[in-house]
């Protein structure tokens, strides 16, 4: 398993944080803009724009199309989670009692300059050390309210802890989204609900963020670890393996709970199975639910208890066996544990599923 890197270089960070490419960002994450329109929100020379431009193109975060220009996936994802991160940090230095959050230009303009902080290192150094910063950057902190010395002692303070967690989130997206670019180009995300994609994000909202190799066999035997640890499993699936249903099925002798959505395809051979099909008594084995989706199934979802695996369709409508996203942040179970209710939502229990059958035929 190949661990992701979130360290990033400070001219990358640079890139992402200057104005003009964050204004790029939330001009171009509400649809497809023309160049002059986007040189007006920028507030920059029309040469500053068009590098900003120039440089998110070569980056492959968005592309350009009939007099204008549009976010791909990869910006799809950087512009959702560094808008949802500003939007945390916003809610962290401004919500008073009765406060709702302004439309998200006016946040991102309210927290431009925070947003600027993470390209000098000494601000990231004085957040994750506090007890070490000095001078000018001692004297900004405590103004801000991010730093208490309260008993002599330079501590941070809630809303500086918010900071900290912006700075860091903020740096694992960027880092994330450049080293895996290439996934979120290559597969597609056409069929999966919307909310799902705008917060898609969120699956590189902690440290742990891993590539799945570049075998079918090592990403089994991944995957099968993840299933070996799971105090429950919650899935969403399109295709089955006997070795995969065997783990699955010790997980629930174990006690774990176990809730499935499968494909109609798939739901005929299960059906045939002893501990799935029709003689099996829902009741015995009340930990373990089956269910069959009534809308089409573009993904591999698992997510357990401790971890999350995701795997998409290739462009072509192919589904990628090999390839899988993993996460073992809380943001991205969360994420995942949405998208398993909606296809729970969207299906029916498999003895209901084969009942209806049997009455129409």
């Amino acid at each position: 398993m190949d661990a992701h890197d979130s360290s990033i270089g400070p001219d990358r960070i640079r890139f992402y944080t200057a104005p003009a490419v964050v204004r790029l960002l939330v001009a171009l994450s509400g649809g497809g803009q023309r160049a002059h329109h986007l040189a007006a929100v920028t507030g920059c020379r029309w040469d500053e724009t068009e590098e900003a431009l120039r440089g998110l193109q070569h980056r492959g975060m968005i592309s350009r199309e009939a007099g204008g220009y549009r976010l791909t996936q990869s910006g799809h994802v950087l512009a959702g989670r560094l808008l949802s991160c500003a939007s945390g940090l916003y809610r962290a230095l401004y919500s008073r009692p009765g406060f709702s959050l302004p439309p998200l230009p006016l946040v991102v303009e309210g927290v431009l300059d925070d947003i600027g902080h993470l390209s000098v290192p000494s601000y990231q150094d004085a957040f994750r050390h506090p007890e070490c910063a000095e001078g000018e950057m001692r004297e900004w902190m405590l103004s801000r309210g991010y730093l208490s010395d309260a008993d002599g002692a330079l501590r941070l303070t809630p809303r500086g802890e918010a900071y900290l967690t912006f700075l860091d989130r903020c740096s694992r997206t960027i880092a994330t989204i450049e080293q895996f670019n290439s996934f979120f180009e290559s597969h597609s995300l056409d069929d999966i609900p919307e909310f799902a994609v705008q917060r898609i994000g969120d699956l590189m909202g902690g440290v742990h963020f891993m590539y799945l190799p570049a075998n079918l066999e090592e990403g089994l035997e991944n995957f099968l670890e993840i299933l070996k640890e799971a105090g429950s499993i919650h899935g969403v699936s399109t295709w089955s393996l006997p070795f995969v249903a065997e783990a699955i099925w010790k997980r629930v002798t174990a006690g774990a709970e176990v809730e499935l959505v499968i494909t109609p395809d798939l739901a005929g051979p299960l059906w045939q199975e002893e501990f799935v099909g029709r003689e099996r008594d829902v009741a015995d084995v009340p930990n373990f639910r089956l269910f069959v989706s009534t809308v089409p199934i573009t993904v591999g979802l698992t997510v357990t208890d401790r971890a999350l695996s995701l795997g998409l369709c290739r462009e072509d409508g192919t589904y990628d066996t090999v390839h899988d996203l993993v996460s073992r942040a809380p943001e991205a179970l969360a994420w995942g544990e949405r998208l398993f209710e909606y296809y729970k939502d969207h299906a029916v229990p498999i003895e209901d599923f084969f009942r209806e059958r049997e009455k129409t035929t």
